[in-house]
């Protein structure tokens, strides 16, 4: 009688890995924002760029090519960039994306001129008759018109970032008010949005110090805190959770 061999049964296979999620592989960078710029070889002479049409944005017109600049960053960024700093060529294109982006940012601000208009007329205009009890009034209509406009200018600052971040990404004016969608963006990343504020808030603080520099300095701080400003939030688009 032939022994019979004995095959022993082959292990289980091991167990999957957990599913990827960008929050756990990877976590928001800080210092980044603040340091990016001073790693792209040619910084000097964009940041001197830059500048310059910073001190254009006094007759508004310069905001235009500032905030197109801004939208190709943000997308280099978004797209893992080694050097997200653009370059300054083609400045019709940068004009023309810049221009939509004002556009969506004006109207987002447009109730907050409407609320200044529609209580700051008749506030002045009873605070100009010489009666304490209109000019009693007139107090109260601007309190009033400071109790609506401060908490909305408020909520309006925190959400812009978000909508202007839809619109360089999509390149179209739209989704910068597809209002659920950016709620659900801040919400769902959170954390992240938080931390990209107080990148805003540090940024435009260090910003401030070019006043020091004789003021011209500002122009220069002013496009650098600009910037961060604009990496610490695109990093957060990045970073985003994804249903």
């Amino acid at each position: 009688m032939s022994e019979m061999s004995y095959t022993p049964p082959s292990p289980p296979p091991p167990p999957p890995p957990p599913p990827f999620t960008a929050s756990t592989s990877i976590g928001y960078d800080f210092a980044k924002p603040f340091s990016f710029v001073f790693e792209d070889p040619d910084w000097v002479r964009k940041i001197v760029l830059g500048g310059l049409f910073y001190l254009a944005a006094v007759f508004i017109v310069g905001w235009f090519f500032l905030l197109g600049y801004c939208a190709r960053l943000a997308r280099n960024v978004i797209n893992g960039a080694q050097r997200p700093l653009p370059e300054w060529d083609d400045l019709g294109d940068i004009f023309a994306e810049g221009l939509r982006l004002f556009v969506v940012a004006f109207l987002h601000y447009l109730p907050i001129l409407a609320i200044a208009i529609l209580l700051g007329i008749p506030a002045a205009l009873v605070s100009a008759v010489r009666n304490e009890s209109m000019q009693f009034l007139g107090s109260g209509i601007v309190g009033c018109m400071a109790c609506l406009i401060v908490p909305f200018a408020f909520c309006i600052t925190v959400w812009m970032p978000a909508a202007l971040l839809r619109t360089a990404v999509t390149e179209q004016i739209g989704p910068a008010f597809e209002f659920a969608a950016i709620w659900q963006f801040i919400r769902d990343n959170l954390g992240n949005y938080v931390l990209a504020i107080a990148v805003y808030i540090v940024a435009r603080f260090v910003g401030g110090f070019g006043i020091f520099l004789f003021c011209i300095g500002v122009l220069f701080t002013g496009f650098w805190a600009l910037l961060v400003m604009t990496y610490g939030f695109a990093q957060v688009y990045r970073l985003r959770r994804t249903p």
